[in-house]
């Protein structure tokens, strides 16, 4: 399973950018793309871009949670959250809103979904996690505590919005592997921080770890291939 996310930064500068986004999954060939900062502005399209992009790349299946209304610098308002892009069946999806504290200035959700890969289920979860270290840390542990209480170990992926997120190892230790473990990489170049991610689970295998140019977003995309462990 190969899987691609990328924090799509709105709709800013999109008609340079989308062309460019096109290029790059086609040559990446993901199986399934994770969305963040999925925005709908209808002053500037009456779509999302995932949908613009689910049409130029010629996905069949298109999932989007666009839940939370913000503030915005340039319009009064905008709804924004996450989405994803599929080859395969998504017999299941699900957004979550998680636990707010006082000071975040963001209610943050998550979107689960399950695929189907040849009738084995992969199941996933999407993440945009709060832009202070310690509201997404608070954020990580809620999924964790979520997933163990649901009995379920999904493959998370999106932007954590942490800084070296493998320093605080202590989280997942005994869970998963997280993919800058393996690999010392950079997703956001402009402020010199790595924020995406792939936290997997130990019943699957990270075979590889690859990162985008920097012309995308103001994040690279990050794509991992995986498999089940044997």
């Amino acid at each position: 399973m190969r899987i691609t996310s990328l924090n799509l930064q709105g709709f800013a500068d999109w008609e340079a950018r989308m062309p460019r986004v096109v290029a790059y999954l086609q040559q990446a060939a993901p199986d399934v793309i994770l969305f963040q900062e999925v925005v709908w502005l209808p002053e500037i399209s009456p779509v999302t871009q995932v949908d613009l992009l689910g049409r130029a790349l010629g996905f069949p299946y298109r999932h989007e949670s666009v839940t939370r209304l913000q503030r915005g610098r340039v319009v009064e308002d905008y709804r924004e959250g996450l989405g994803l892009l599929s080859r395969h069946p998504v017999p299941a999806t699900e957004a979550l809103v998680l636990h707010h504290e006082q000071g975040d200035p963001h209610q943050r959700i998550v979107q689960l979904a399950d695929v189907d890969v040849g009738g084995a289920i992969w199941p996933l979860m999407n993440v945009h996690l709060s832009v202070r270290d310690d509201f997404a840390l608070h954020n990580l542990e809620e999924v964790l505590r979520m997933q163990e209480s649901r009995g379920e170990r999904r493959i998370l992926g999106g932007d954590f919005n942490v800084d070296h997120l493998e320093r605080h190892a202590e989280l997942w230790r005994g869970w998963g592997r997280l993919t800058s473990e393996g690999r010392d990489y950079m997703s956001r170049p402009l402020s010199h921080e790595n924020d995406d991610y792939f936290l997997v689970p130990d019943r699957y295998a990270i075979e590889s770890v690859r990162i985008s140019g920097d012309d995308l977003s103001d994040h690279r995309a990050l794509t991992v291939d995986l498999r089940p462990a044997s």
